[in-house]
């Protein structure tokens, strides 16, 4: 019985890691040609800033006293945030066990003892090269993981530069994120609606769909409103697709070691 709830056990942190991994995306109703024509525009103009990463997340878990381990690959977006490189990812699709000991917490079910660690951890540039990185900065609370190049960019990379955007409720929104390796990495954009504000203790907007986790949105103006996260809301709540803010995002990049 132990194996089989370990087994059981496994197959479901795996499903869920894939759930993260996926994020969610999904397209709004109908927009207006000049909505469209700035959906195209965005895409040619700022899709070089969203990035994927890539890396292997070898997952160690102890149930009743037997320890399995599996490796799942990491194809999960990104957003650069400044020339030098630093992007922002959801925290939850690097390090799953976080999210998994809250879900195992709300449903009252016996929790795993779980670990994880990144190897081979790389930015995927818009151009095709692969960089090398590191996790610079951690905030589980926020679902906030900052990546930085091993070395140096020879030159500045496109990033979220520009004022902020603050949509207010039923405005309409604009995701970016990349596809996978199956259909080689390709920049796409998808509209959304804001649903909700929620304004306490942090902003955080409630999108239709949703977007992929790491990736940005923005007005309509093509102004940066965020990144997609898991907003843990704690209580009975559970996690939730929600867009931290890029006010937020930015004033916690300043926290990165060696951010000038």
């Amino acid at each position: 019985m132990e194996m089989n709830g370990g087994r059981w056990m496994r197959r479901r942190v795996i499903a869920t890691v894939g759930l993260l991994l996926a994020g969610v995306f999904r397209t709004g109703g109908a927009q207006t040609p000049e909505e469209r024509a700035a959906a195209r525009d965005l895409l040619a103009k700022r899709s070089d800033a969203v990035v994927m990463v890539l890396a292997t997340v070898k997952i160690r878990m102890s149930t009743g006293g037997h320890e399995q381990t599996g490796d799942q690959p990491v194809e999960v977006n990104a957003t650069v945030l400044d020339a030098t490189g630093i992007a922002v990812a959801s925290l939850s699709t690097l390090q799953p066990e976080s999210m998994m000991a809250r879900m195992a917490q709300r449903s009252g079910a016996a929790q795993p003892q779980m670990s994880s660690e990144l190897t081979d951890l790389r930015i995927r540039l818009a151009d095709g090269r692969e960089v090398p990185a590191q996790i610079v900065l951690r905030d589980p609370d926020l679902d906030l993981a900052f990546l930085r190049p091993t070395e140096p960019a020879a030159t500045p990379m496109p990033s979220m530069s520009g004022p902020s955007g603050k949509p207010s409720t039923m405005d309409l929104v604009i995701g970016l994120r990349r596809t996978n390796e199956a259909t080689d990495w390709r920049p796409v954009a998808s509209f959304g609606y804001v649903q909700i504000v929620i304004e306490r203790p942090r902003t955080y907007y409630l999108v239709t769909g949703g977007n992929a986790l790491g990736s940005p949105l923005f007005d309509t103006s093509g102004r940066f409103v965020g990144v997609t996260v898991m907003r843990n809301a704690g209580g009975r709540a559970g996690p939730s697709l929600s867009v931290l803010t890029a006010d937020e995002i930015r004033e916690m990049v300043k926290q990165v070691p060696g951010k000038s």
